[in-house]
């Protein structure tokens, strides 16, 4: 049997490398119109306002829903049906939305309008004010120029000198009541700044609380994945902190708290986040961290705790306490949800406990 030396492809084998390179092209076009939509619904989620009215975060959780449908595995169809049926509450949101924007433009422009009409109203009035006292006091200082009745003369001057004394303290009035309303502006504006931050702040250790953390930790996942990029979780539990509360009284144990919380703030960076989980458990998110550099800090947090000392009611006889803390260290990644790199960093921490404890773990998956 003759063997053959050359292979002649045939146009069967050509259809089928077309048909290849066509589907390798439709797979690199789903997957950038696939990041293209998850893109597209965080920015839509940006843009929606914040408030009980507008039923933010029923919107949010619809818009988180609608981009898994796009990325899971569903068929074609499903997923065109449940887009179809969500496009309605899309559109009825921004619509909600808008009108609620509307209502409020309204009602700025009615409090200027009123702000303005009470200023221009107050501006005539001092103007006429200031024109009849200058009026006057011309009459009266024309009458002064009669020599003939030195008396009258006195008396008119002093007159004068009075009206002038008014305009002045007029002035001084309206500059003091500018001055005033400004202040409580500011006032106001500080007040709201005060009570936002108190709303998002733990009341004992002055670092953020539970509901600012699930707010930034969802954001940060959403941000991730739009812009390619990573962070870092650790989840801190001080350890035997029963003990502590049981042994010492809770006065010791809030003071153990803050302590800790003060020690966390200064051993990481500015744009770091730190926030109390509940209880004696915390949390920080390390924007841009790699899993290495964030388990390297974690391992300094722990030895920075176990290093410290903290005076107890007994401090004189020299009873000083000390206290260790476990953390769980992870990674962020594309396929993540909050509730799933929590869990992964729990279960870091967790194995941290069961080691040993006074200890940082990391878990990549």
């Amino acid at each position: 049997m003759a063997l053959k030396l050359f292979y002649r492809q045939t146009d069967t084998d050509l259809d089928i490398e077309q048909l290849v390179e066509k589907s390798v092209r439709l797979q690199e076009k789903a997957a950038v119109y696939l990041r293209s939509i998850e893109a597209l619904i965080h920015f839509l989620k940006s843009f929606a306002l914040d408030g009980k009215e507008l039923q933010s975060d029923d919107f949010k959780a619809s818009a988180d829903e609608l981009c898994q449908r796009f990325a899971s595995s569903e068929k074609p169809k499903r997923v065109e049906l449940h887009f179809e049926r969500e496009k309605g509450k899309i559109l009825s949101f921004i619509e909600h939305q808008h009108l609620y924007i509307e209502d409020r433009e309204k009602e700025l422009r009615g409090i200027i309008d009123i702000l303005t009409k009470a200023m221009a109203n107050l501006d005539v009035e001092n103007r006429d004010f200031y024109q009849r006292l200058h009026d006057q006091s011309e009459k009266m200082e024309q009458i002064t120029r009669l020599d003939d009745i030195k008396r009258i003369k006195s008396a008119l001057a002093h007159e004068v000198s009075q009206m002038h004394d008014m305009v002045d303290i007029k002035k001084d009035q309206d500059h003091r009541q500018v001055h005033q309303l400004a202040s409580q502006v500011e006032c106001l504006r500080q007040e709201l700044e005060k009570t936002r931050a108190k709303s998002m702040t733990d009341g004992l250790t002055g670092v953020y609380n539970r509901q600012a953390f699930d707010e930034t930790i969802a954001d940060a996942i959403d941000r991730s994945r739009v812009m390619n990029s990573t962070f870092s979780l650790l989840m801190l539990d001080l350890d035997d902190f029963k003990k502590i509360n049981d042994t010492y009284g809770h006065l010791v144990g809030d003071q153990v708290l803050m302590a800790f919380s003060q020690k966390c703030r200064s051993a990481v960076r500015g744009d770091d986040y730190i926030a109390r989980y509940g209880g004696e458990e915390f949390a920080i998110i390390l924007p841009g961290a790699s899993l290495k550099n964030a388990l390297k800090k974690a391992r300094s947090i722990c030895n920075a705790i176990s290093a410290s000392r903290y005076a107890t009611c007994d401090s004189e006889n020299n009873d000083y306490l000390s206290v260790t803390v476990s953390i769980g260290v992870t990674e962020s990644k594309k396929t993540d949800t909050p509730e799933k790199i929590i869990e992964r960093a729990d279960k870091a921490l967790y194995k941290a406990k069961t080691s040993g404890k006074n200890r940082a773990v990391a878990r990549k998956s």
